[in-house]
């Protein structure tokens, strides 16, 4: 476990230092205050709006760094032969590979609570800064650097809020809050298995497919109920599946292979209870499926990487 673990601190050293990683975090902060601007642009819905975009927001920039920032773990250390000095050393190679992974991981994880936590924040501020306070204000004369030192006192008070929460582990909630740890942590679980695929593909191709490869299979996992349905419905269409004929016999049975082999990610999509101010449902459920199918997919990285001649 101390050479995983070493492999796994590395990883993270060099992902950090990483600059696609500050480039996806600086644009993961422009989404979420524009998800706060576009909120205040509607008329109705506007804690609906904003909770939806920054989730989404959240999401997609996981995505983004496990795709960026995984697919080329493996190649890089192939590319700067520092793979050649590891392998010589008492390391076996699933010791590698499964410290990459856990590496790669803790990053996407550290991100997301960093996102989650900035996200809470921009909630928070707009809670405290609604039009109907500041309305109030103005009625009561309050203008000037009176204004000035109540919206200072606001962000003062919203930072500490969003530390609160994000310390008790969204123990400490508001109507417009609760659940966001709950989907932040489903989408930890939804990177879980990304991740692994990223490992996967990267211990067997190039960046640029390995990149094109785990975009794939994010949304197949995303649109898994639409291509079971749409397969079903092919079916129905043609009275069974033994009157379907060129296109549709194929596309028929394409569909119903990607959505058994690539994983079901709508276990982690709650976007929709997030938009409807609900709390999202974290069952045992996702838990196993996500860490299971996460461990399985690691289990194949490390049989191809084990096949792989460096000489």
């Amino acid at each position: 476990m101390s050479k995983i673990f070493a492999i796994a601190v590395n990883t993270f050293k060099e992902a950090v230092r990483n600059r696609v990683l500050y480039v996806l975090l600086f644009f993961a902060v422009l989404i979420l205050l524009g998800a706060w601007v576009a909120s205040s642009l509607a008329i109705f819905g506007q804690e609906k709006i904003v909770r939806d975009l920054g989730v989404g927001a959240i999401n997609i920039i996981s995505v983004l760094i496990a795709v960026f920032v995984g697919v080329g773990l493996v190649y890089n250390d192939l590319d700067k032969k520092t793979i050649y000095t590891i392998v010589s050393k008492p390391i076996s190679r699933w010791h590698f590979l499964v410290g990459k992974f856990l590496g790669l991981l803790l990053t996407i994880f550290v991100n997301i609570l960093l996102m989650t936590f900035f996200f809470l924040l921009v909630l928070y501020f707009r809670e405290y800064t609604k039009d109907t306070v500041l309305d109030q204000l103005a009625m009561d004369g309050v203008q000037g650097f009176s204004l000035l030192v109540y919206y200072l006192k606001s962000a003062a008070l919203a930072l500490a809020k969003a530390f609160a929460t994000v310390l008790t582990l969204g123990l400490y909630n508001t109507p417009v809050t609760q659940g966001i740890m709950e989907a932040s942590f489903l989408t930890m679980l939804e990177m879980t298995i990304i991740t692994a695929f990223a490992v996967l593909f990267s211990s067997f191709s190039s960046p640029t497919l390995s990149a094109f490869l785990t975009v794939i299979i994010f949304l197949i996992g995303r649109a898994n109920h639409d291509l079971y349905n749409f397969a079903h419905l092919l079916q129905h269409r043609a009275g069974g599946v033994e009157n379907l004929a060129g296109g549709q016999f194929l596309t028929y049975w394409f569909s119903i292979a990607a959505c058994h082999v690539a994983p079901n990610l709508e276990f982690f999509n709650q976007r929709e209870a997030i938009a409807a101010l609900q709390r999202p449902e974290v069952g045992l459920y996702p838990i196993l499926y996500g860490l299971a199918y996460a461990a399985g997919v690691l289990t194949i990285a490390t049989v191809v990487f084990n096949r792989r001649n460096f000489k």
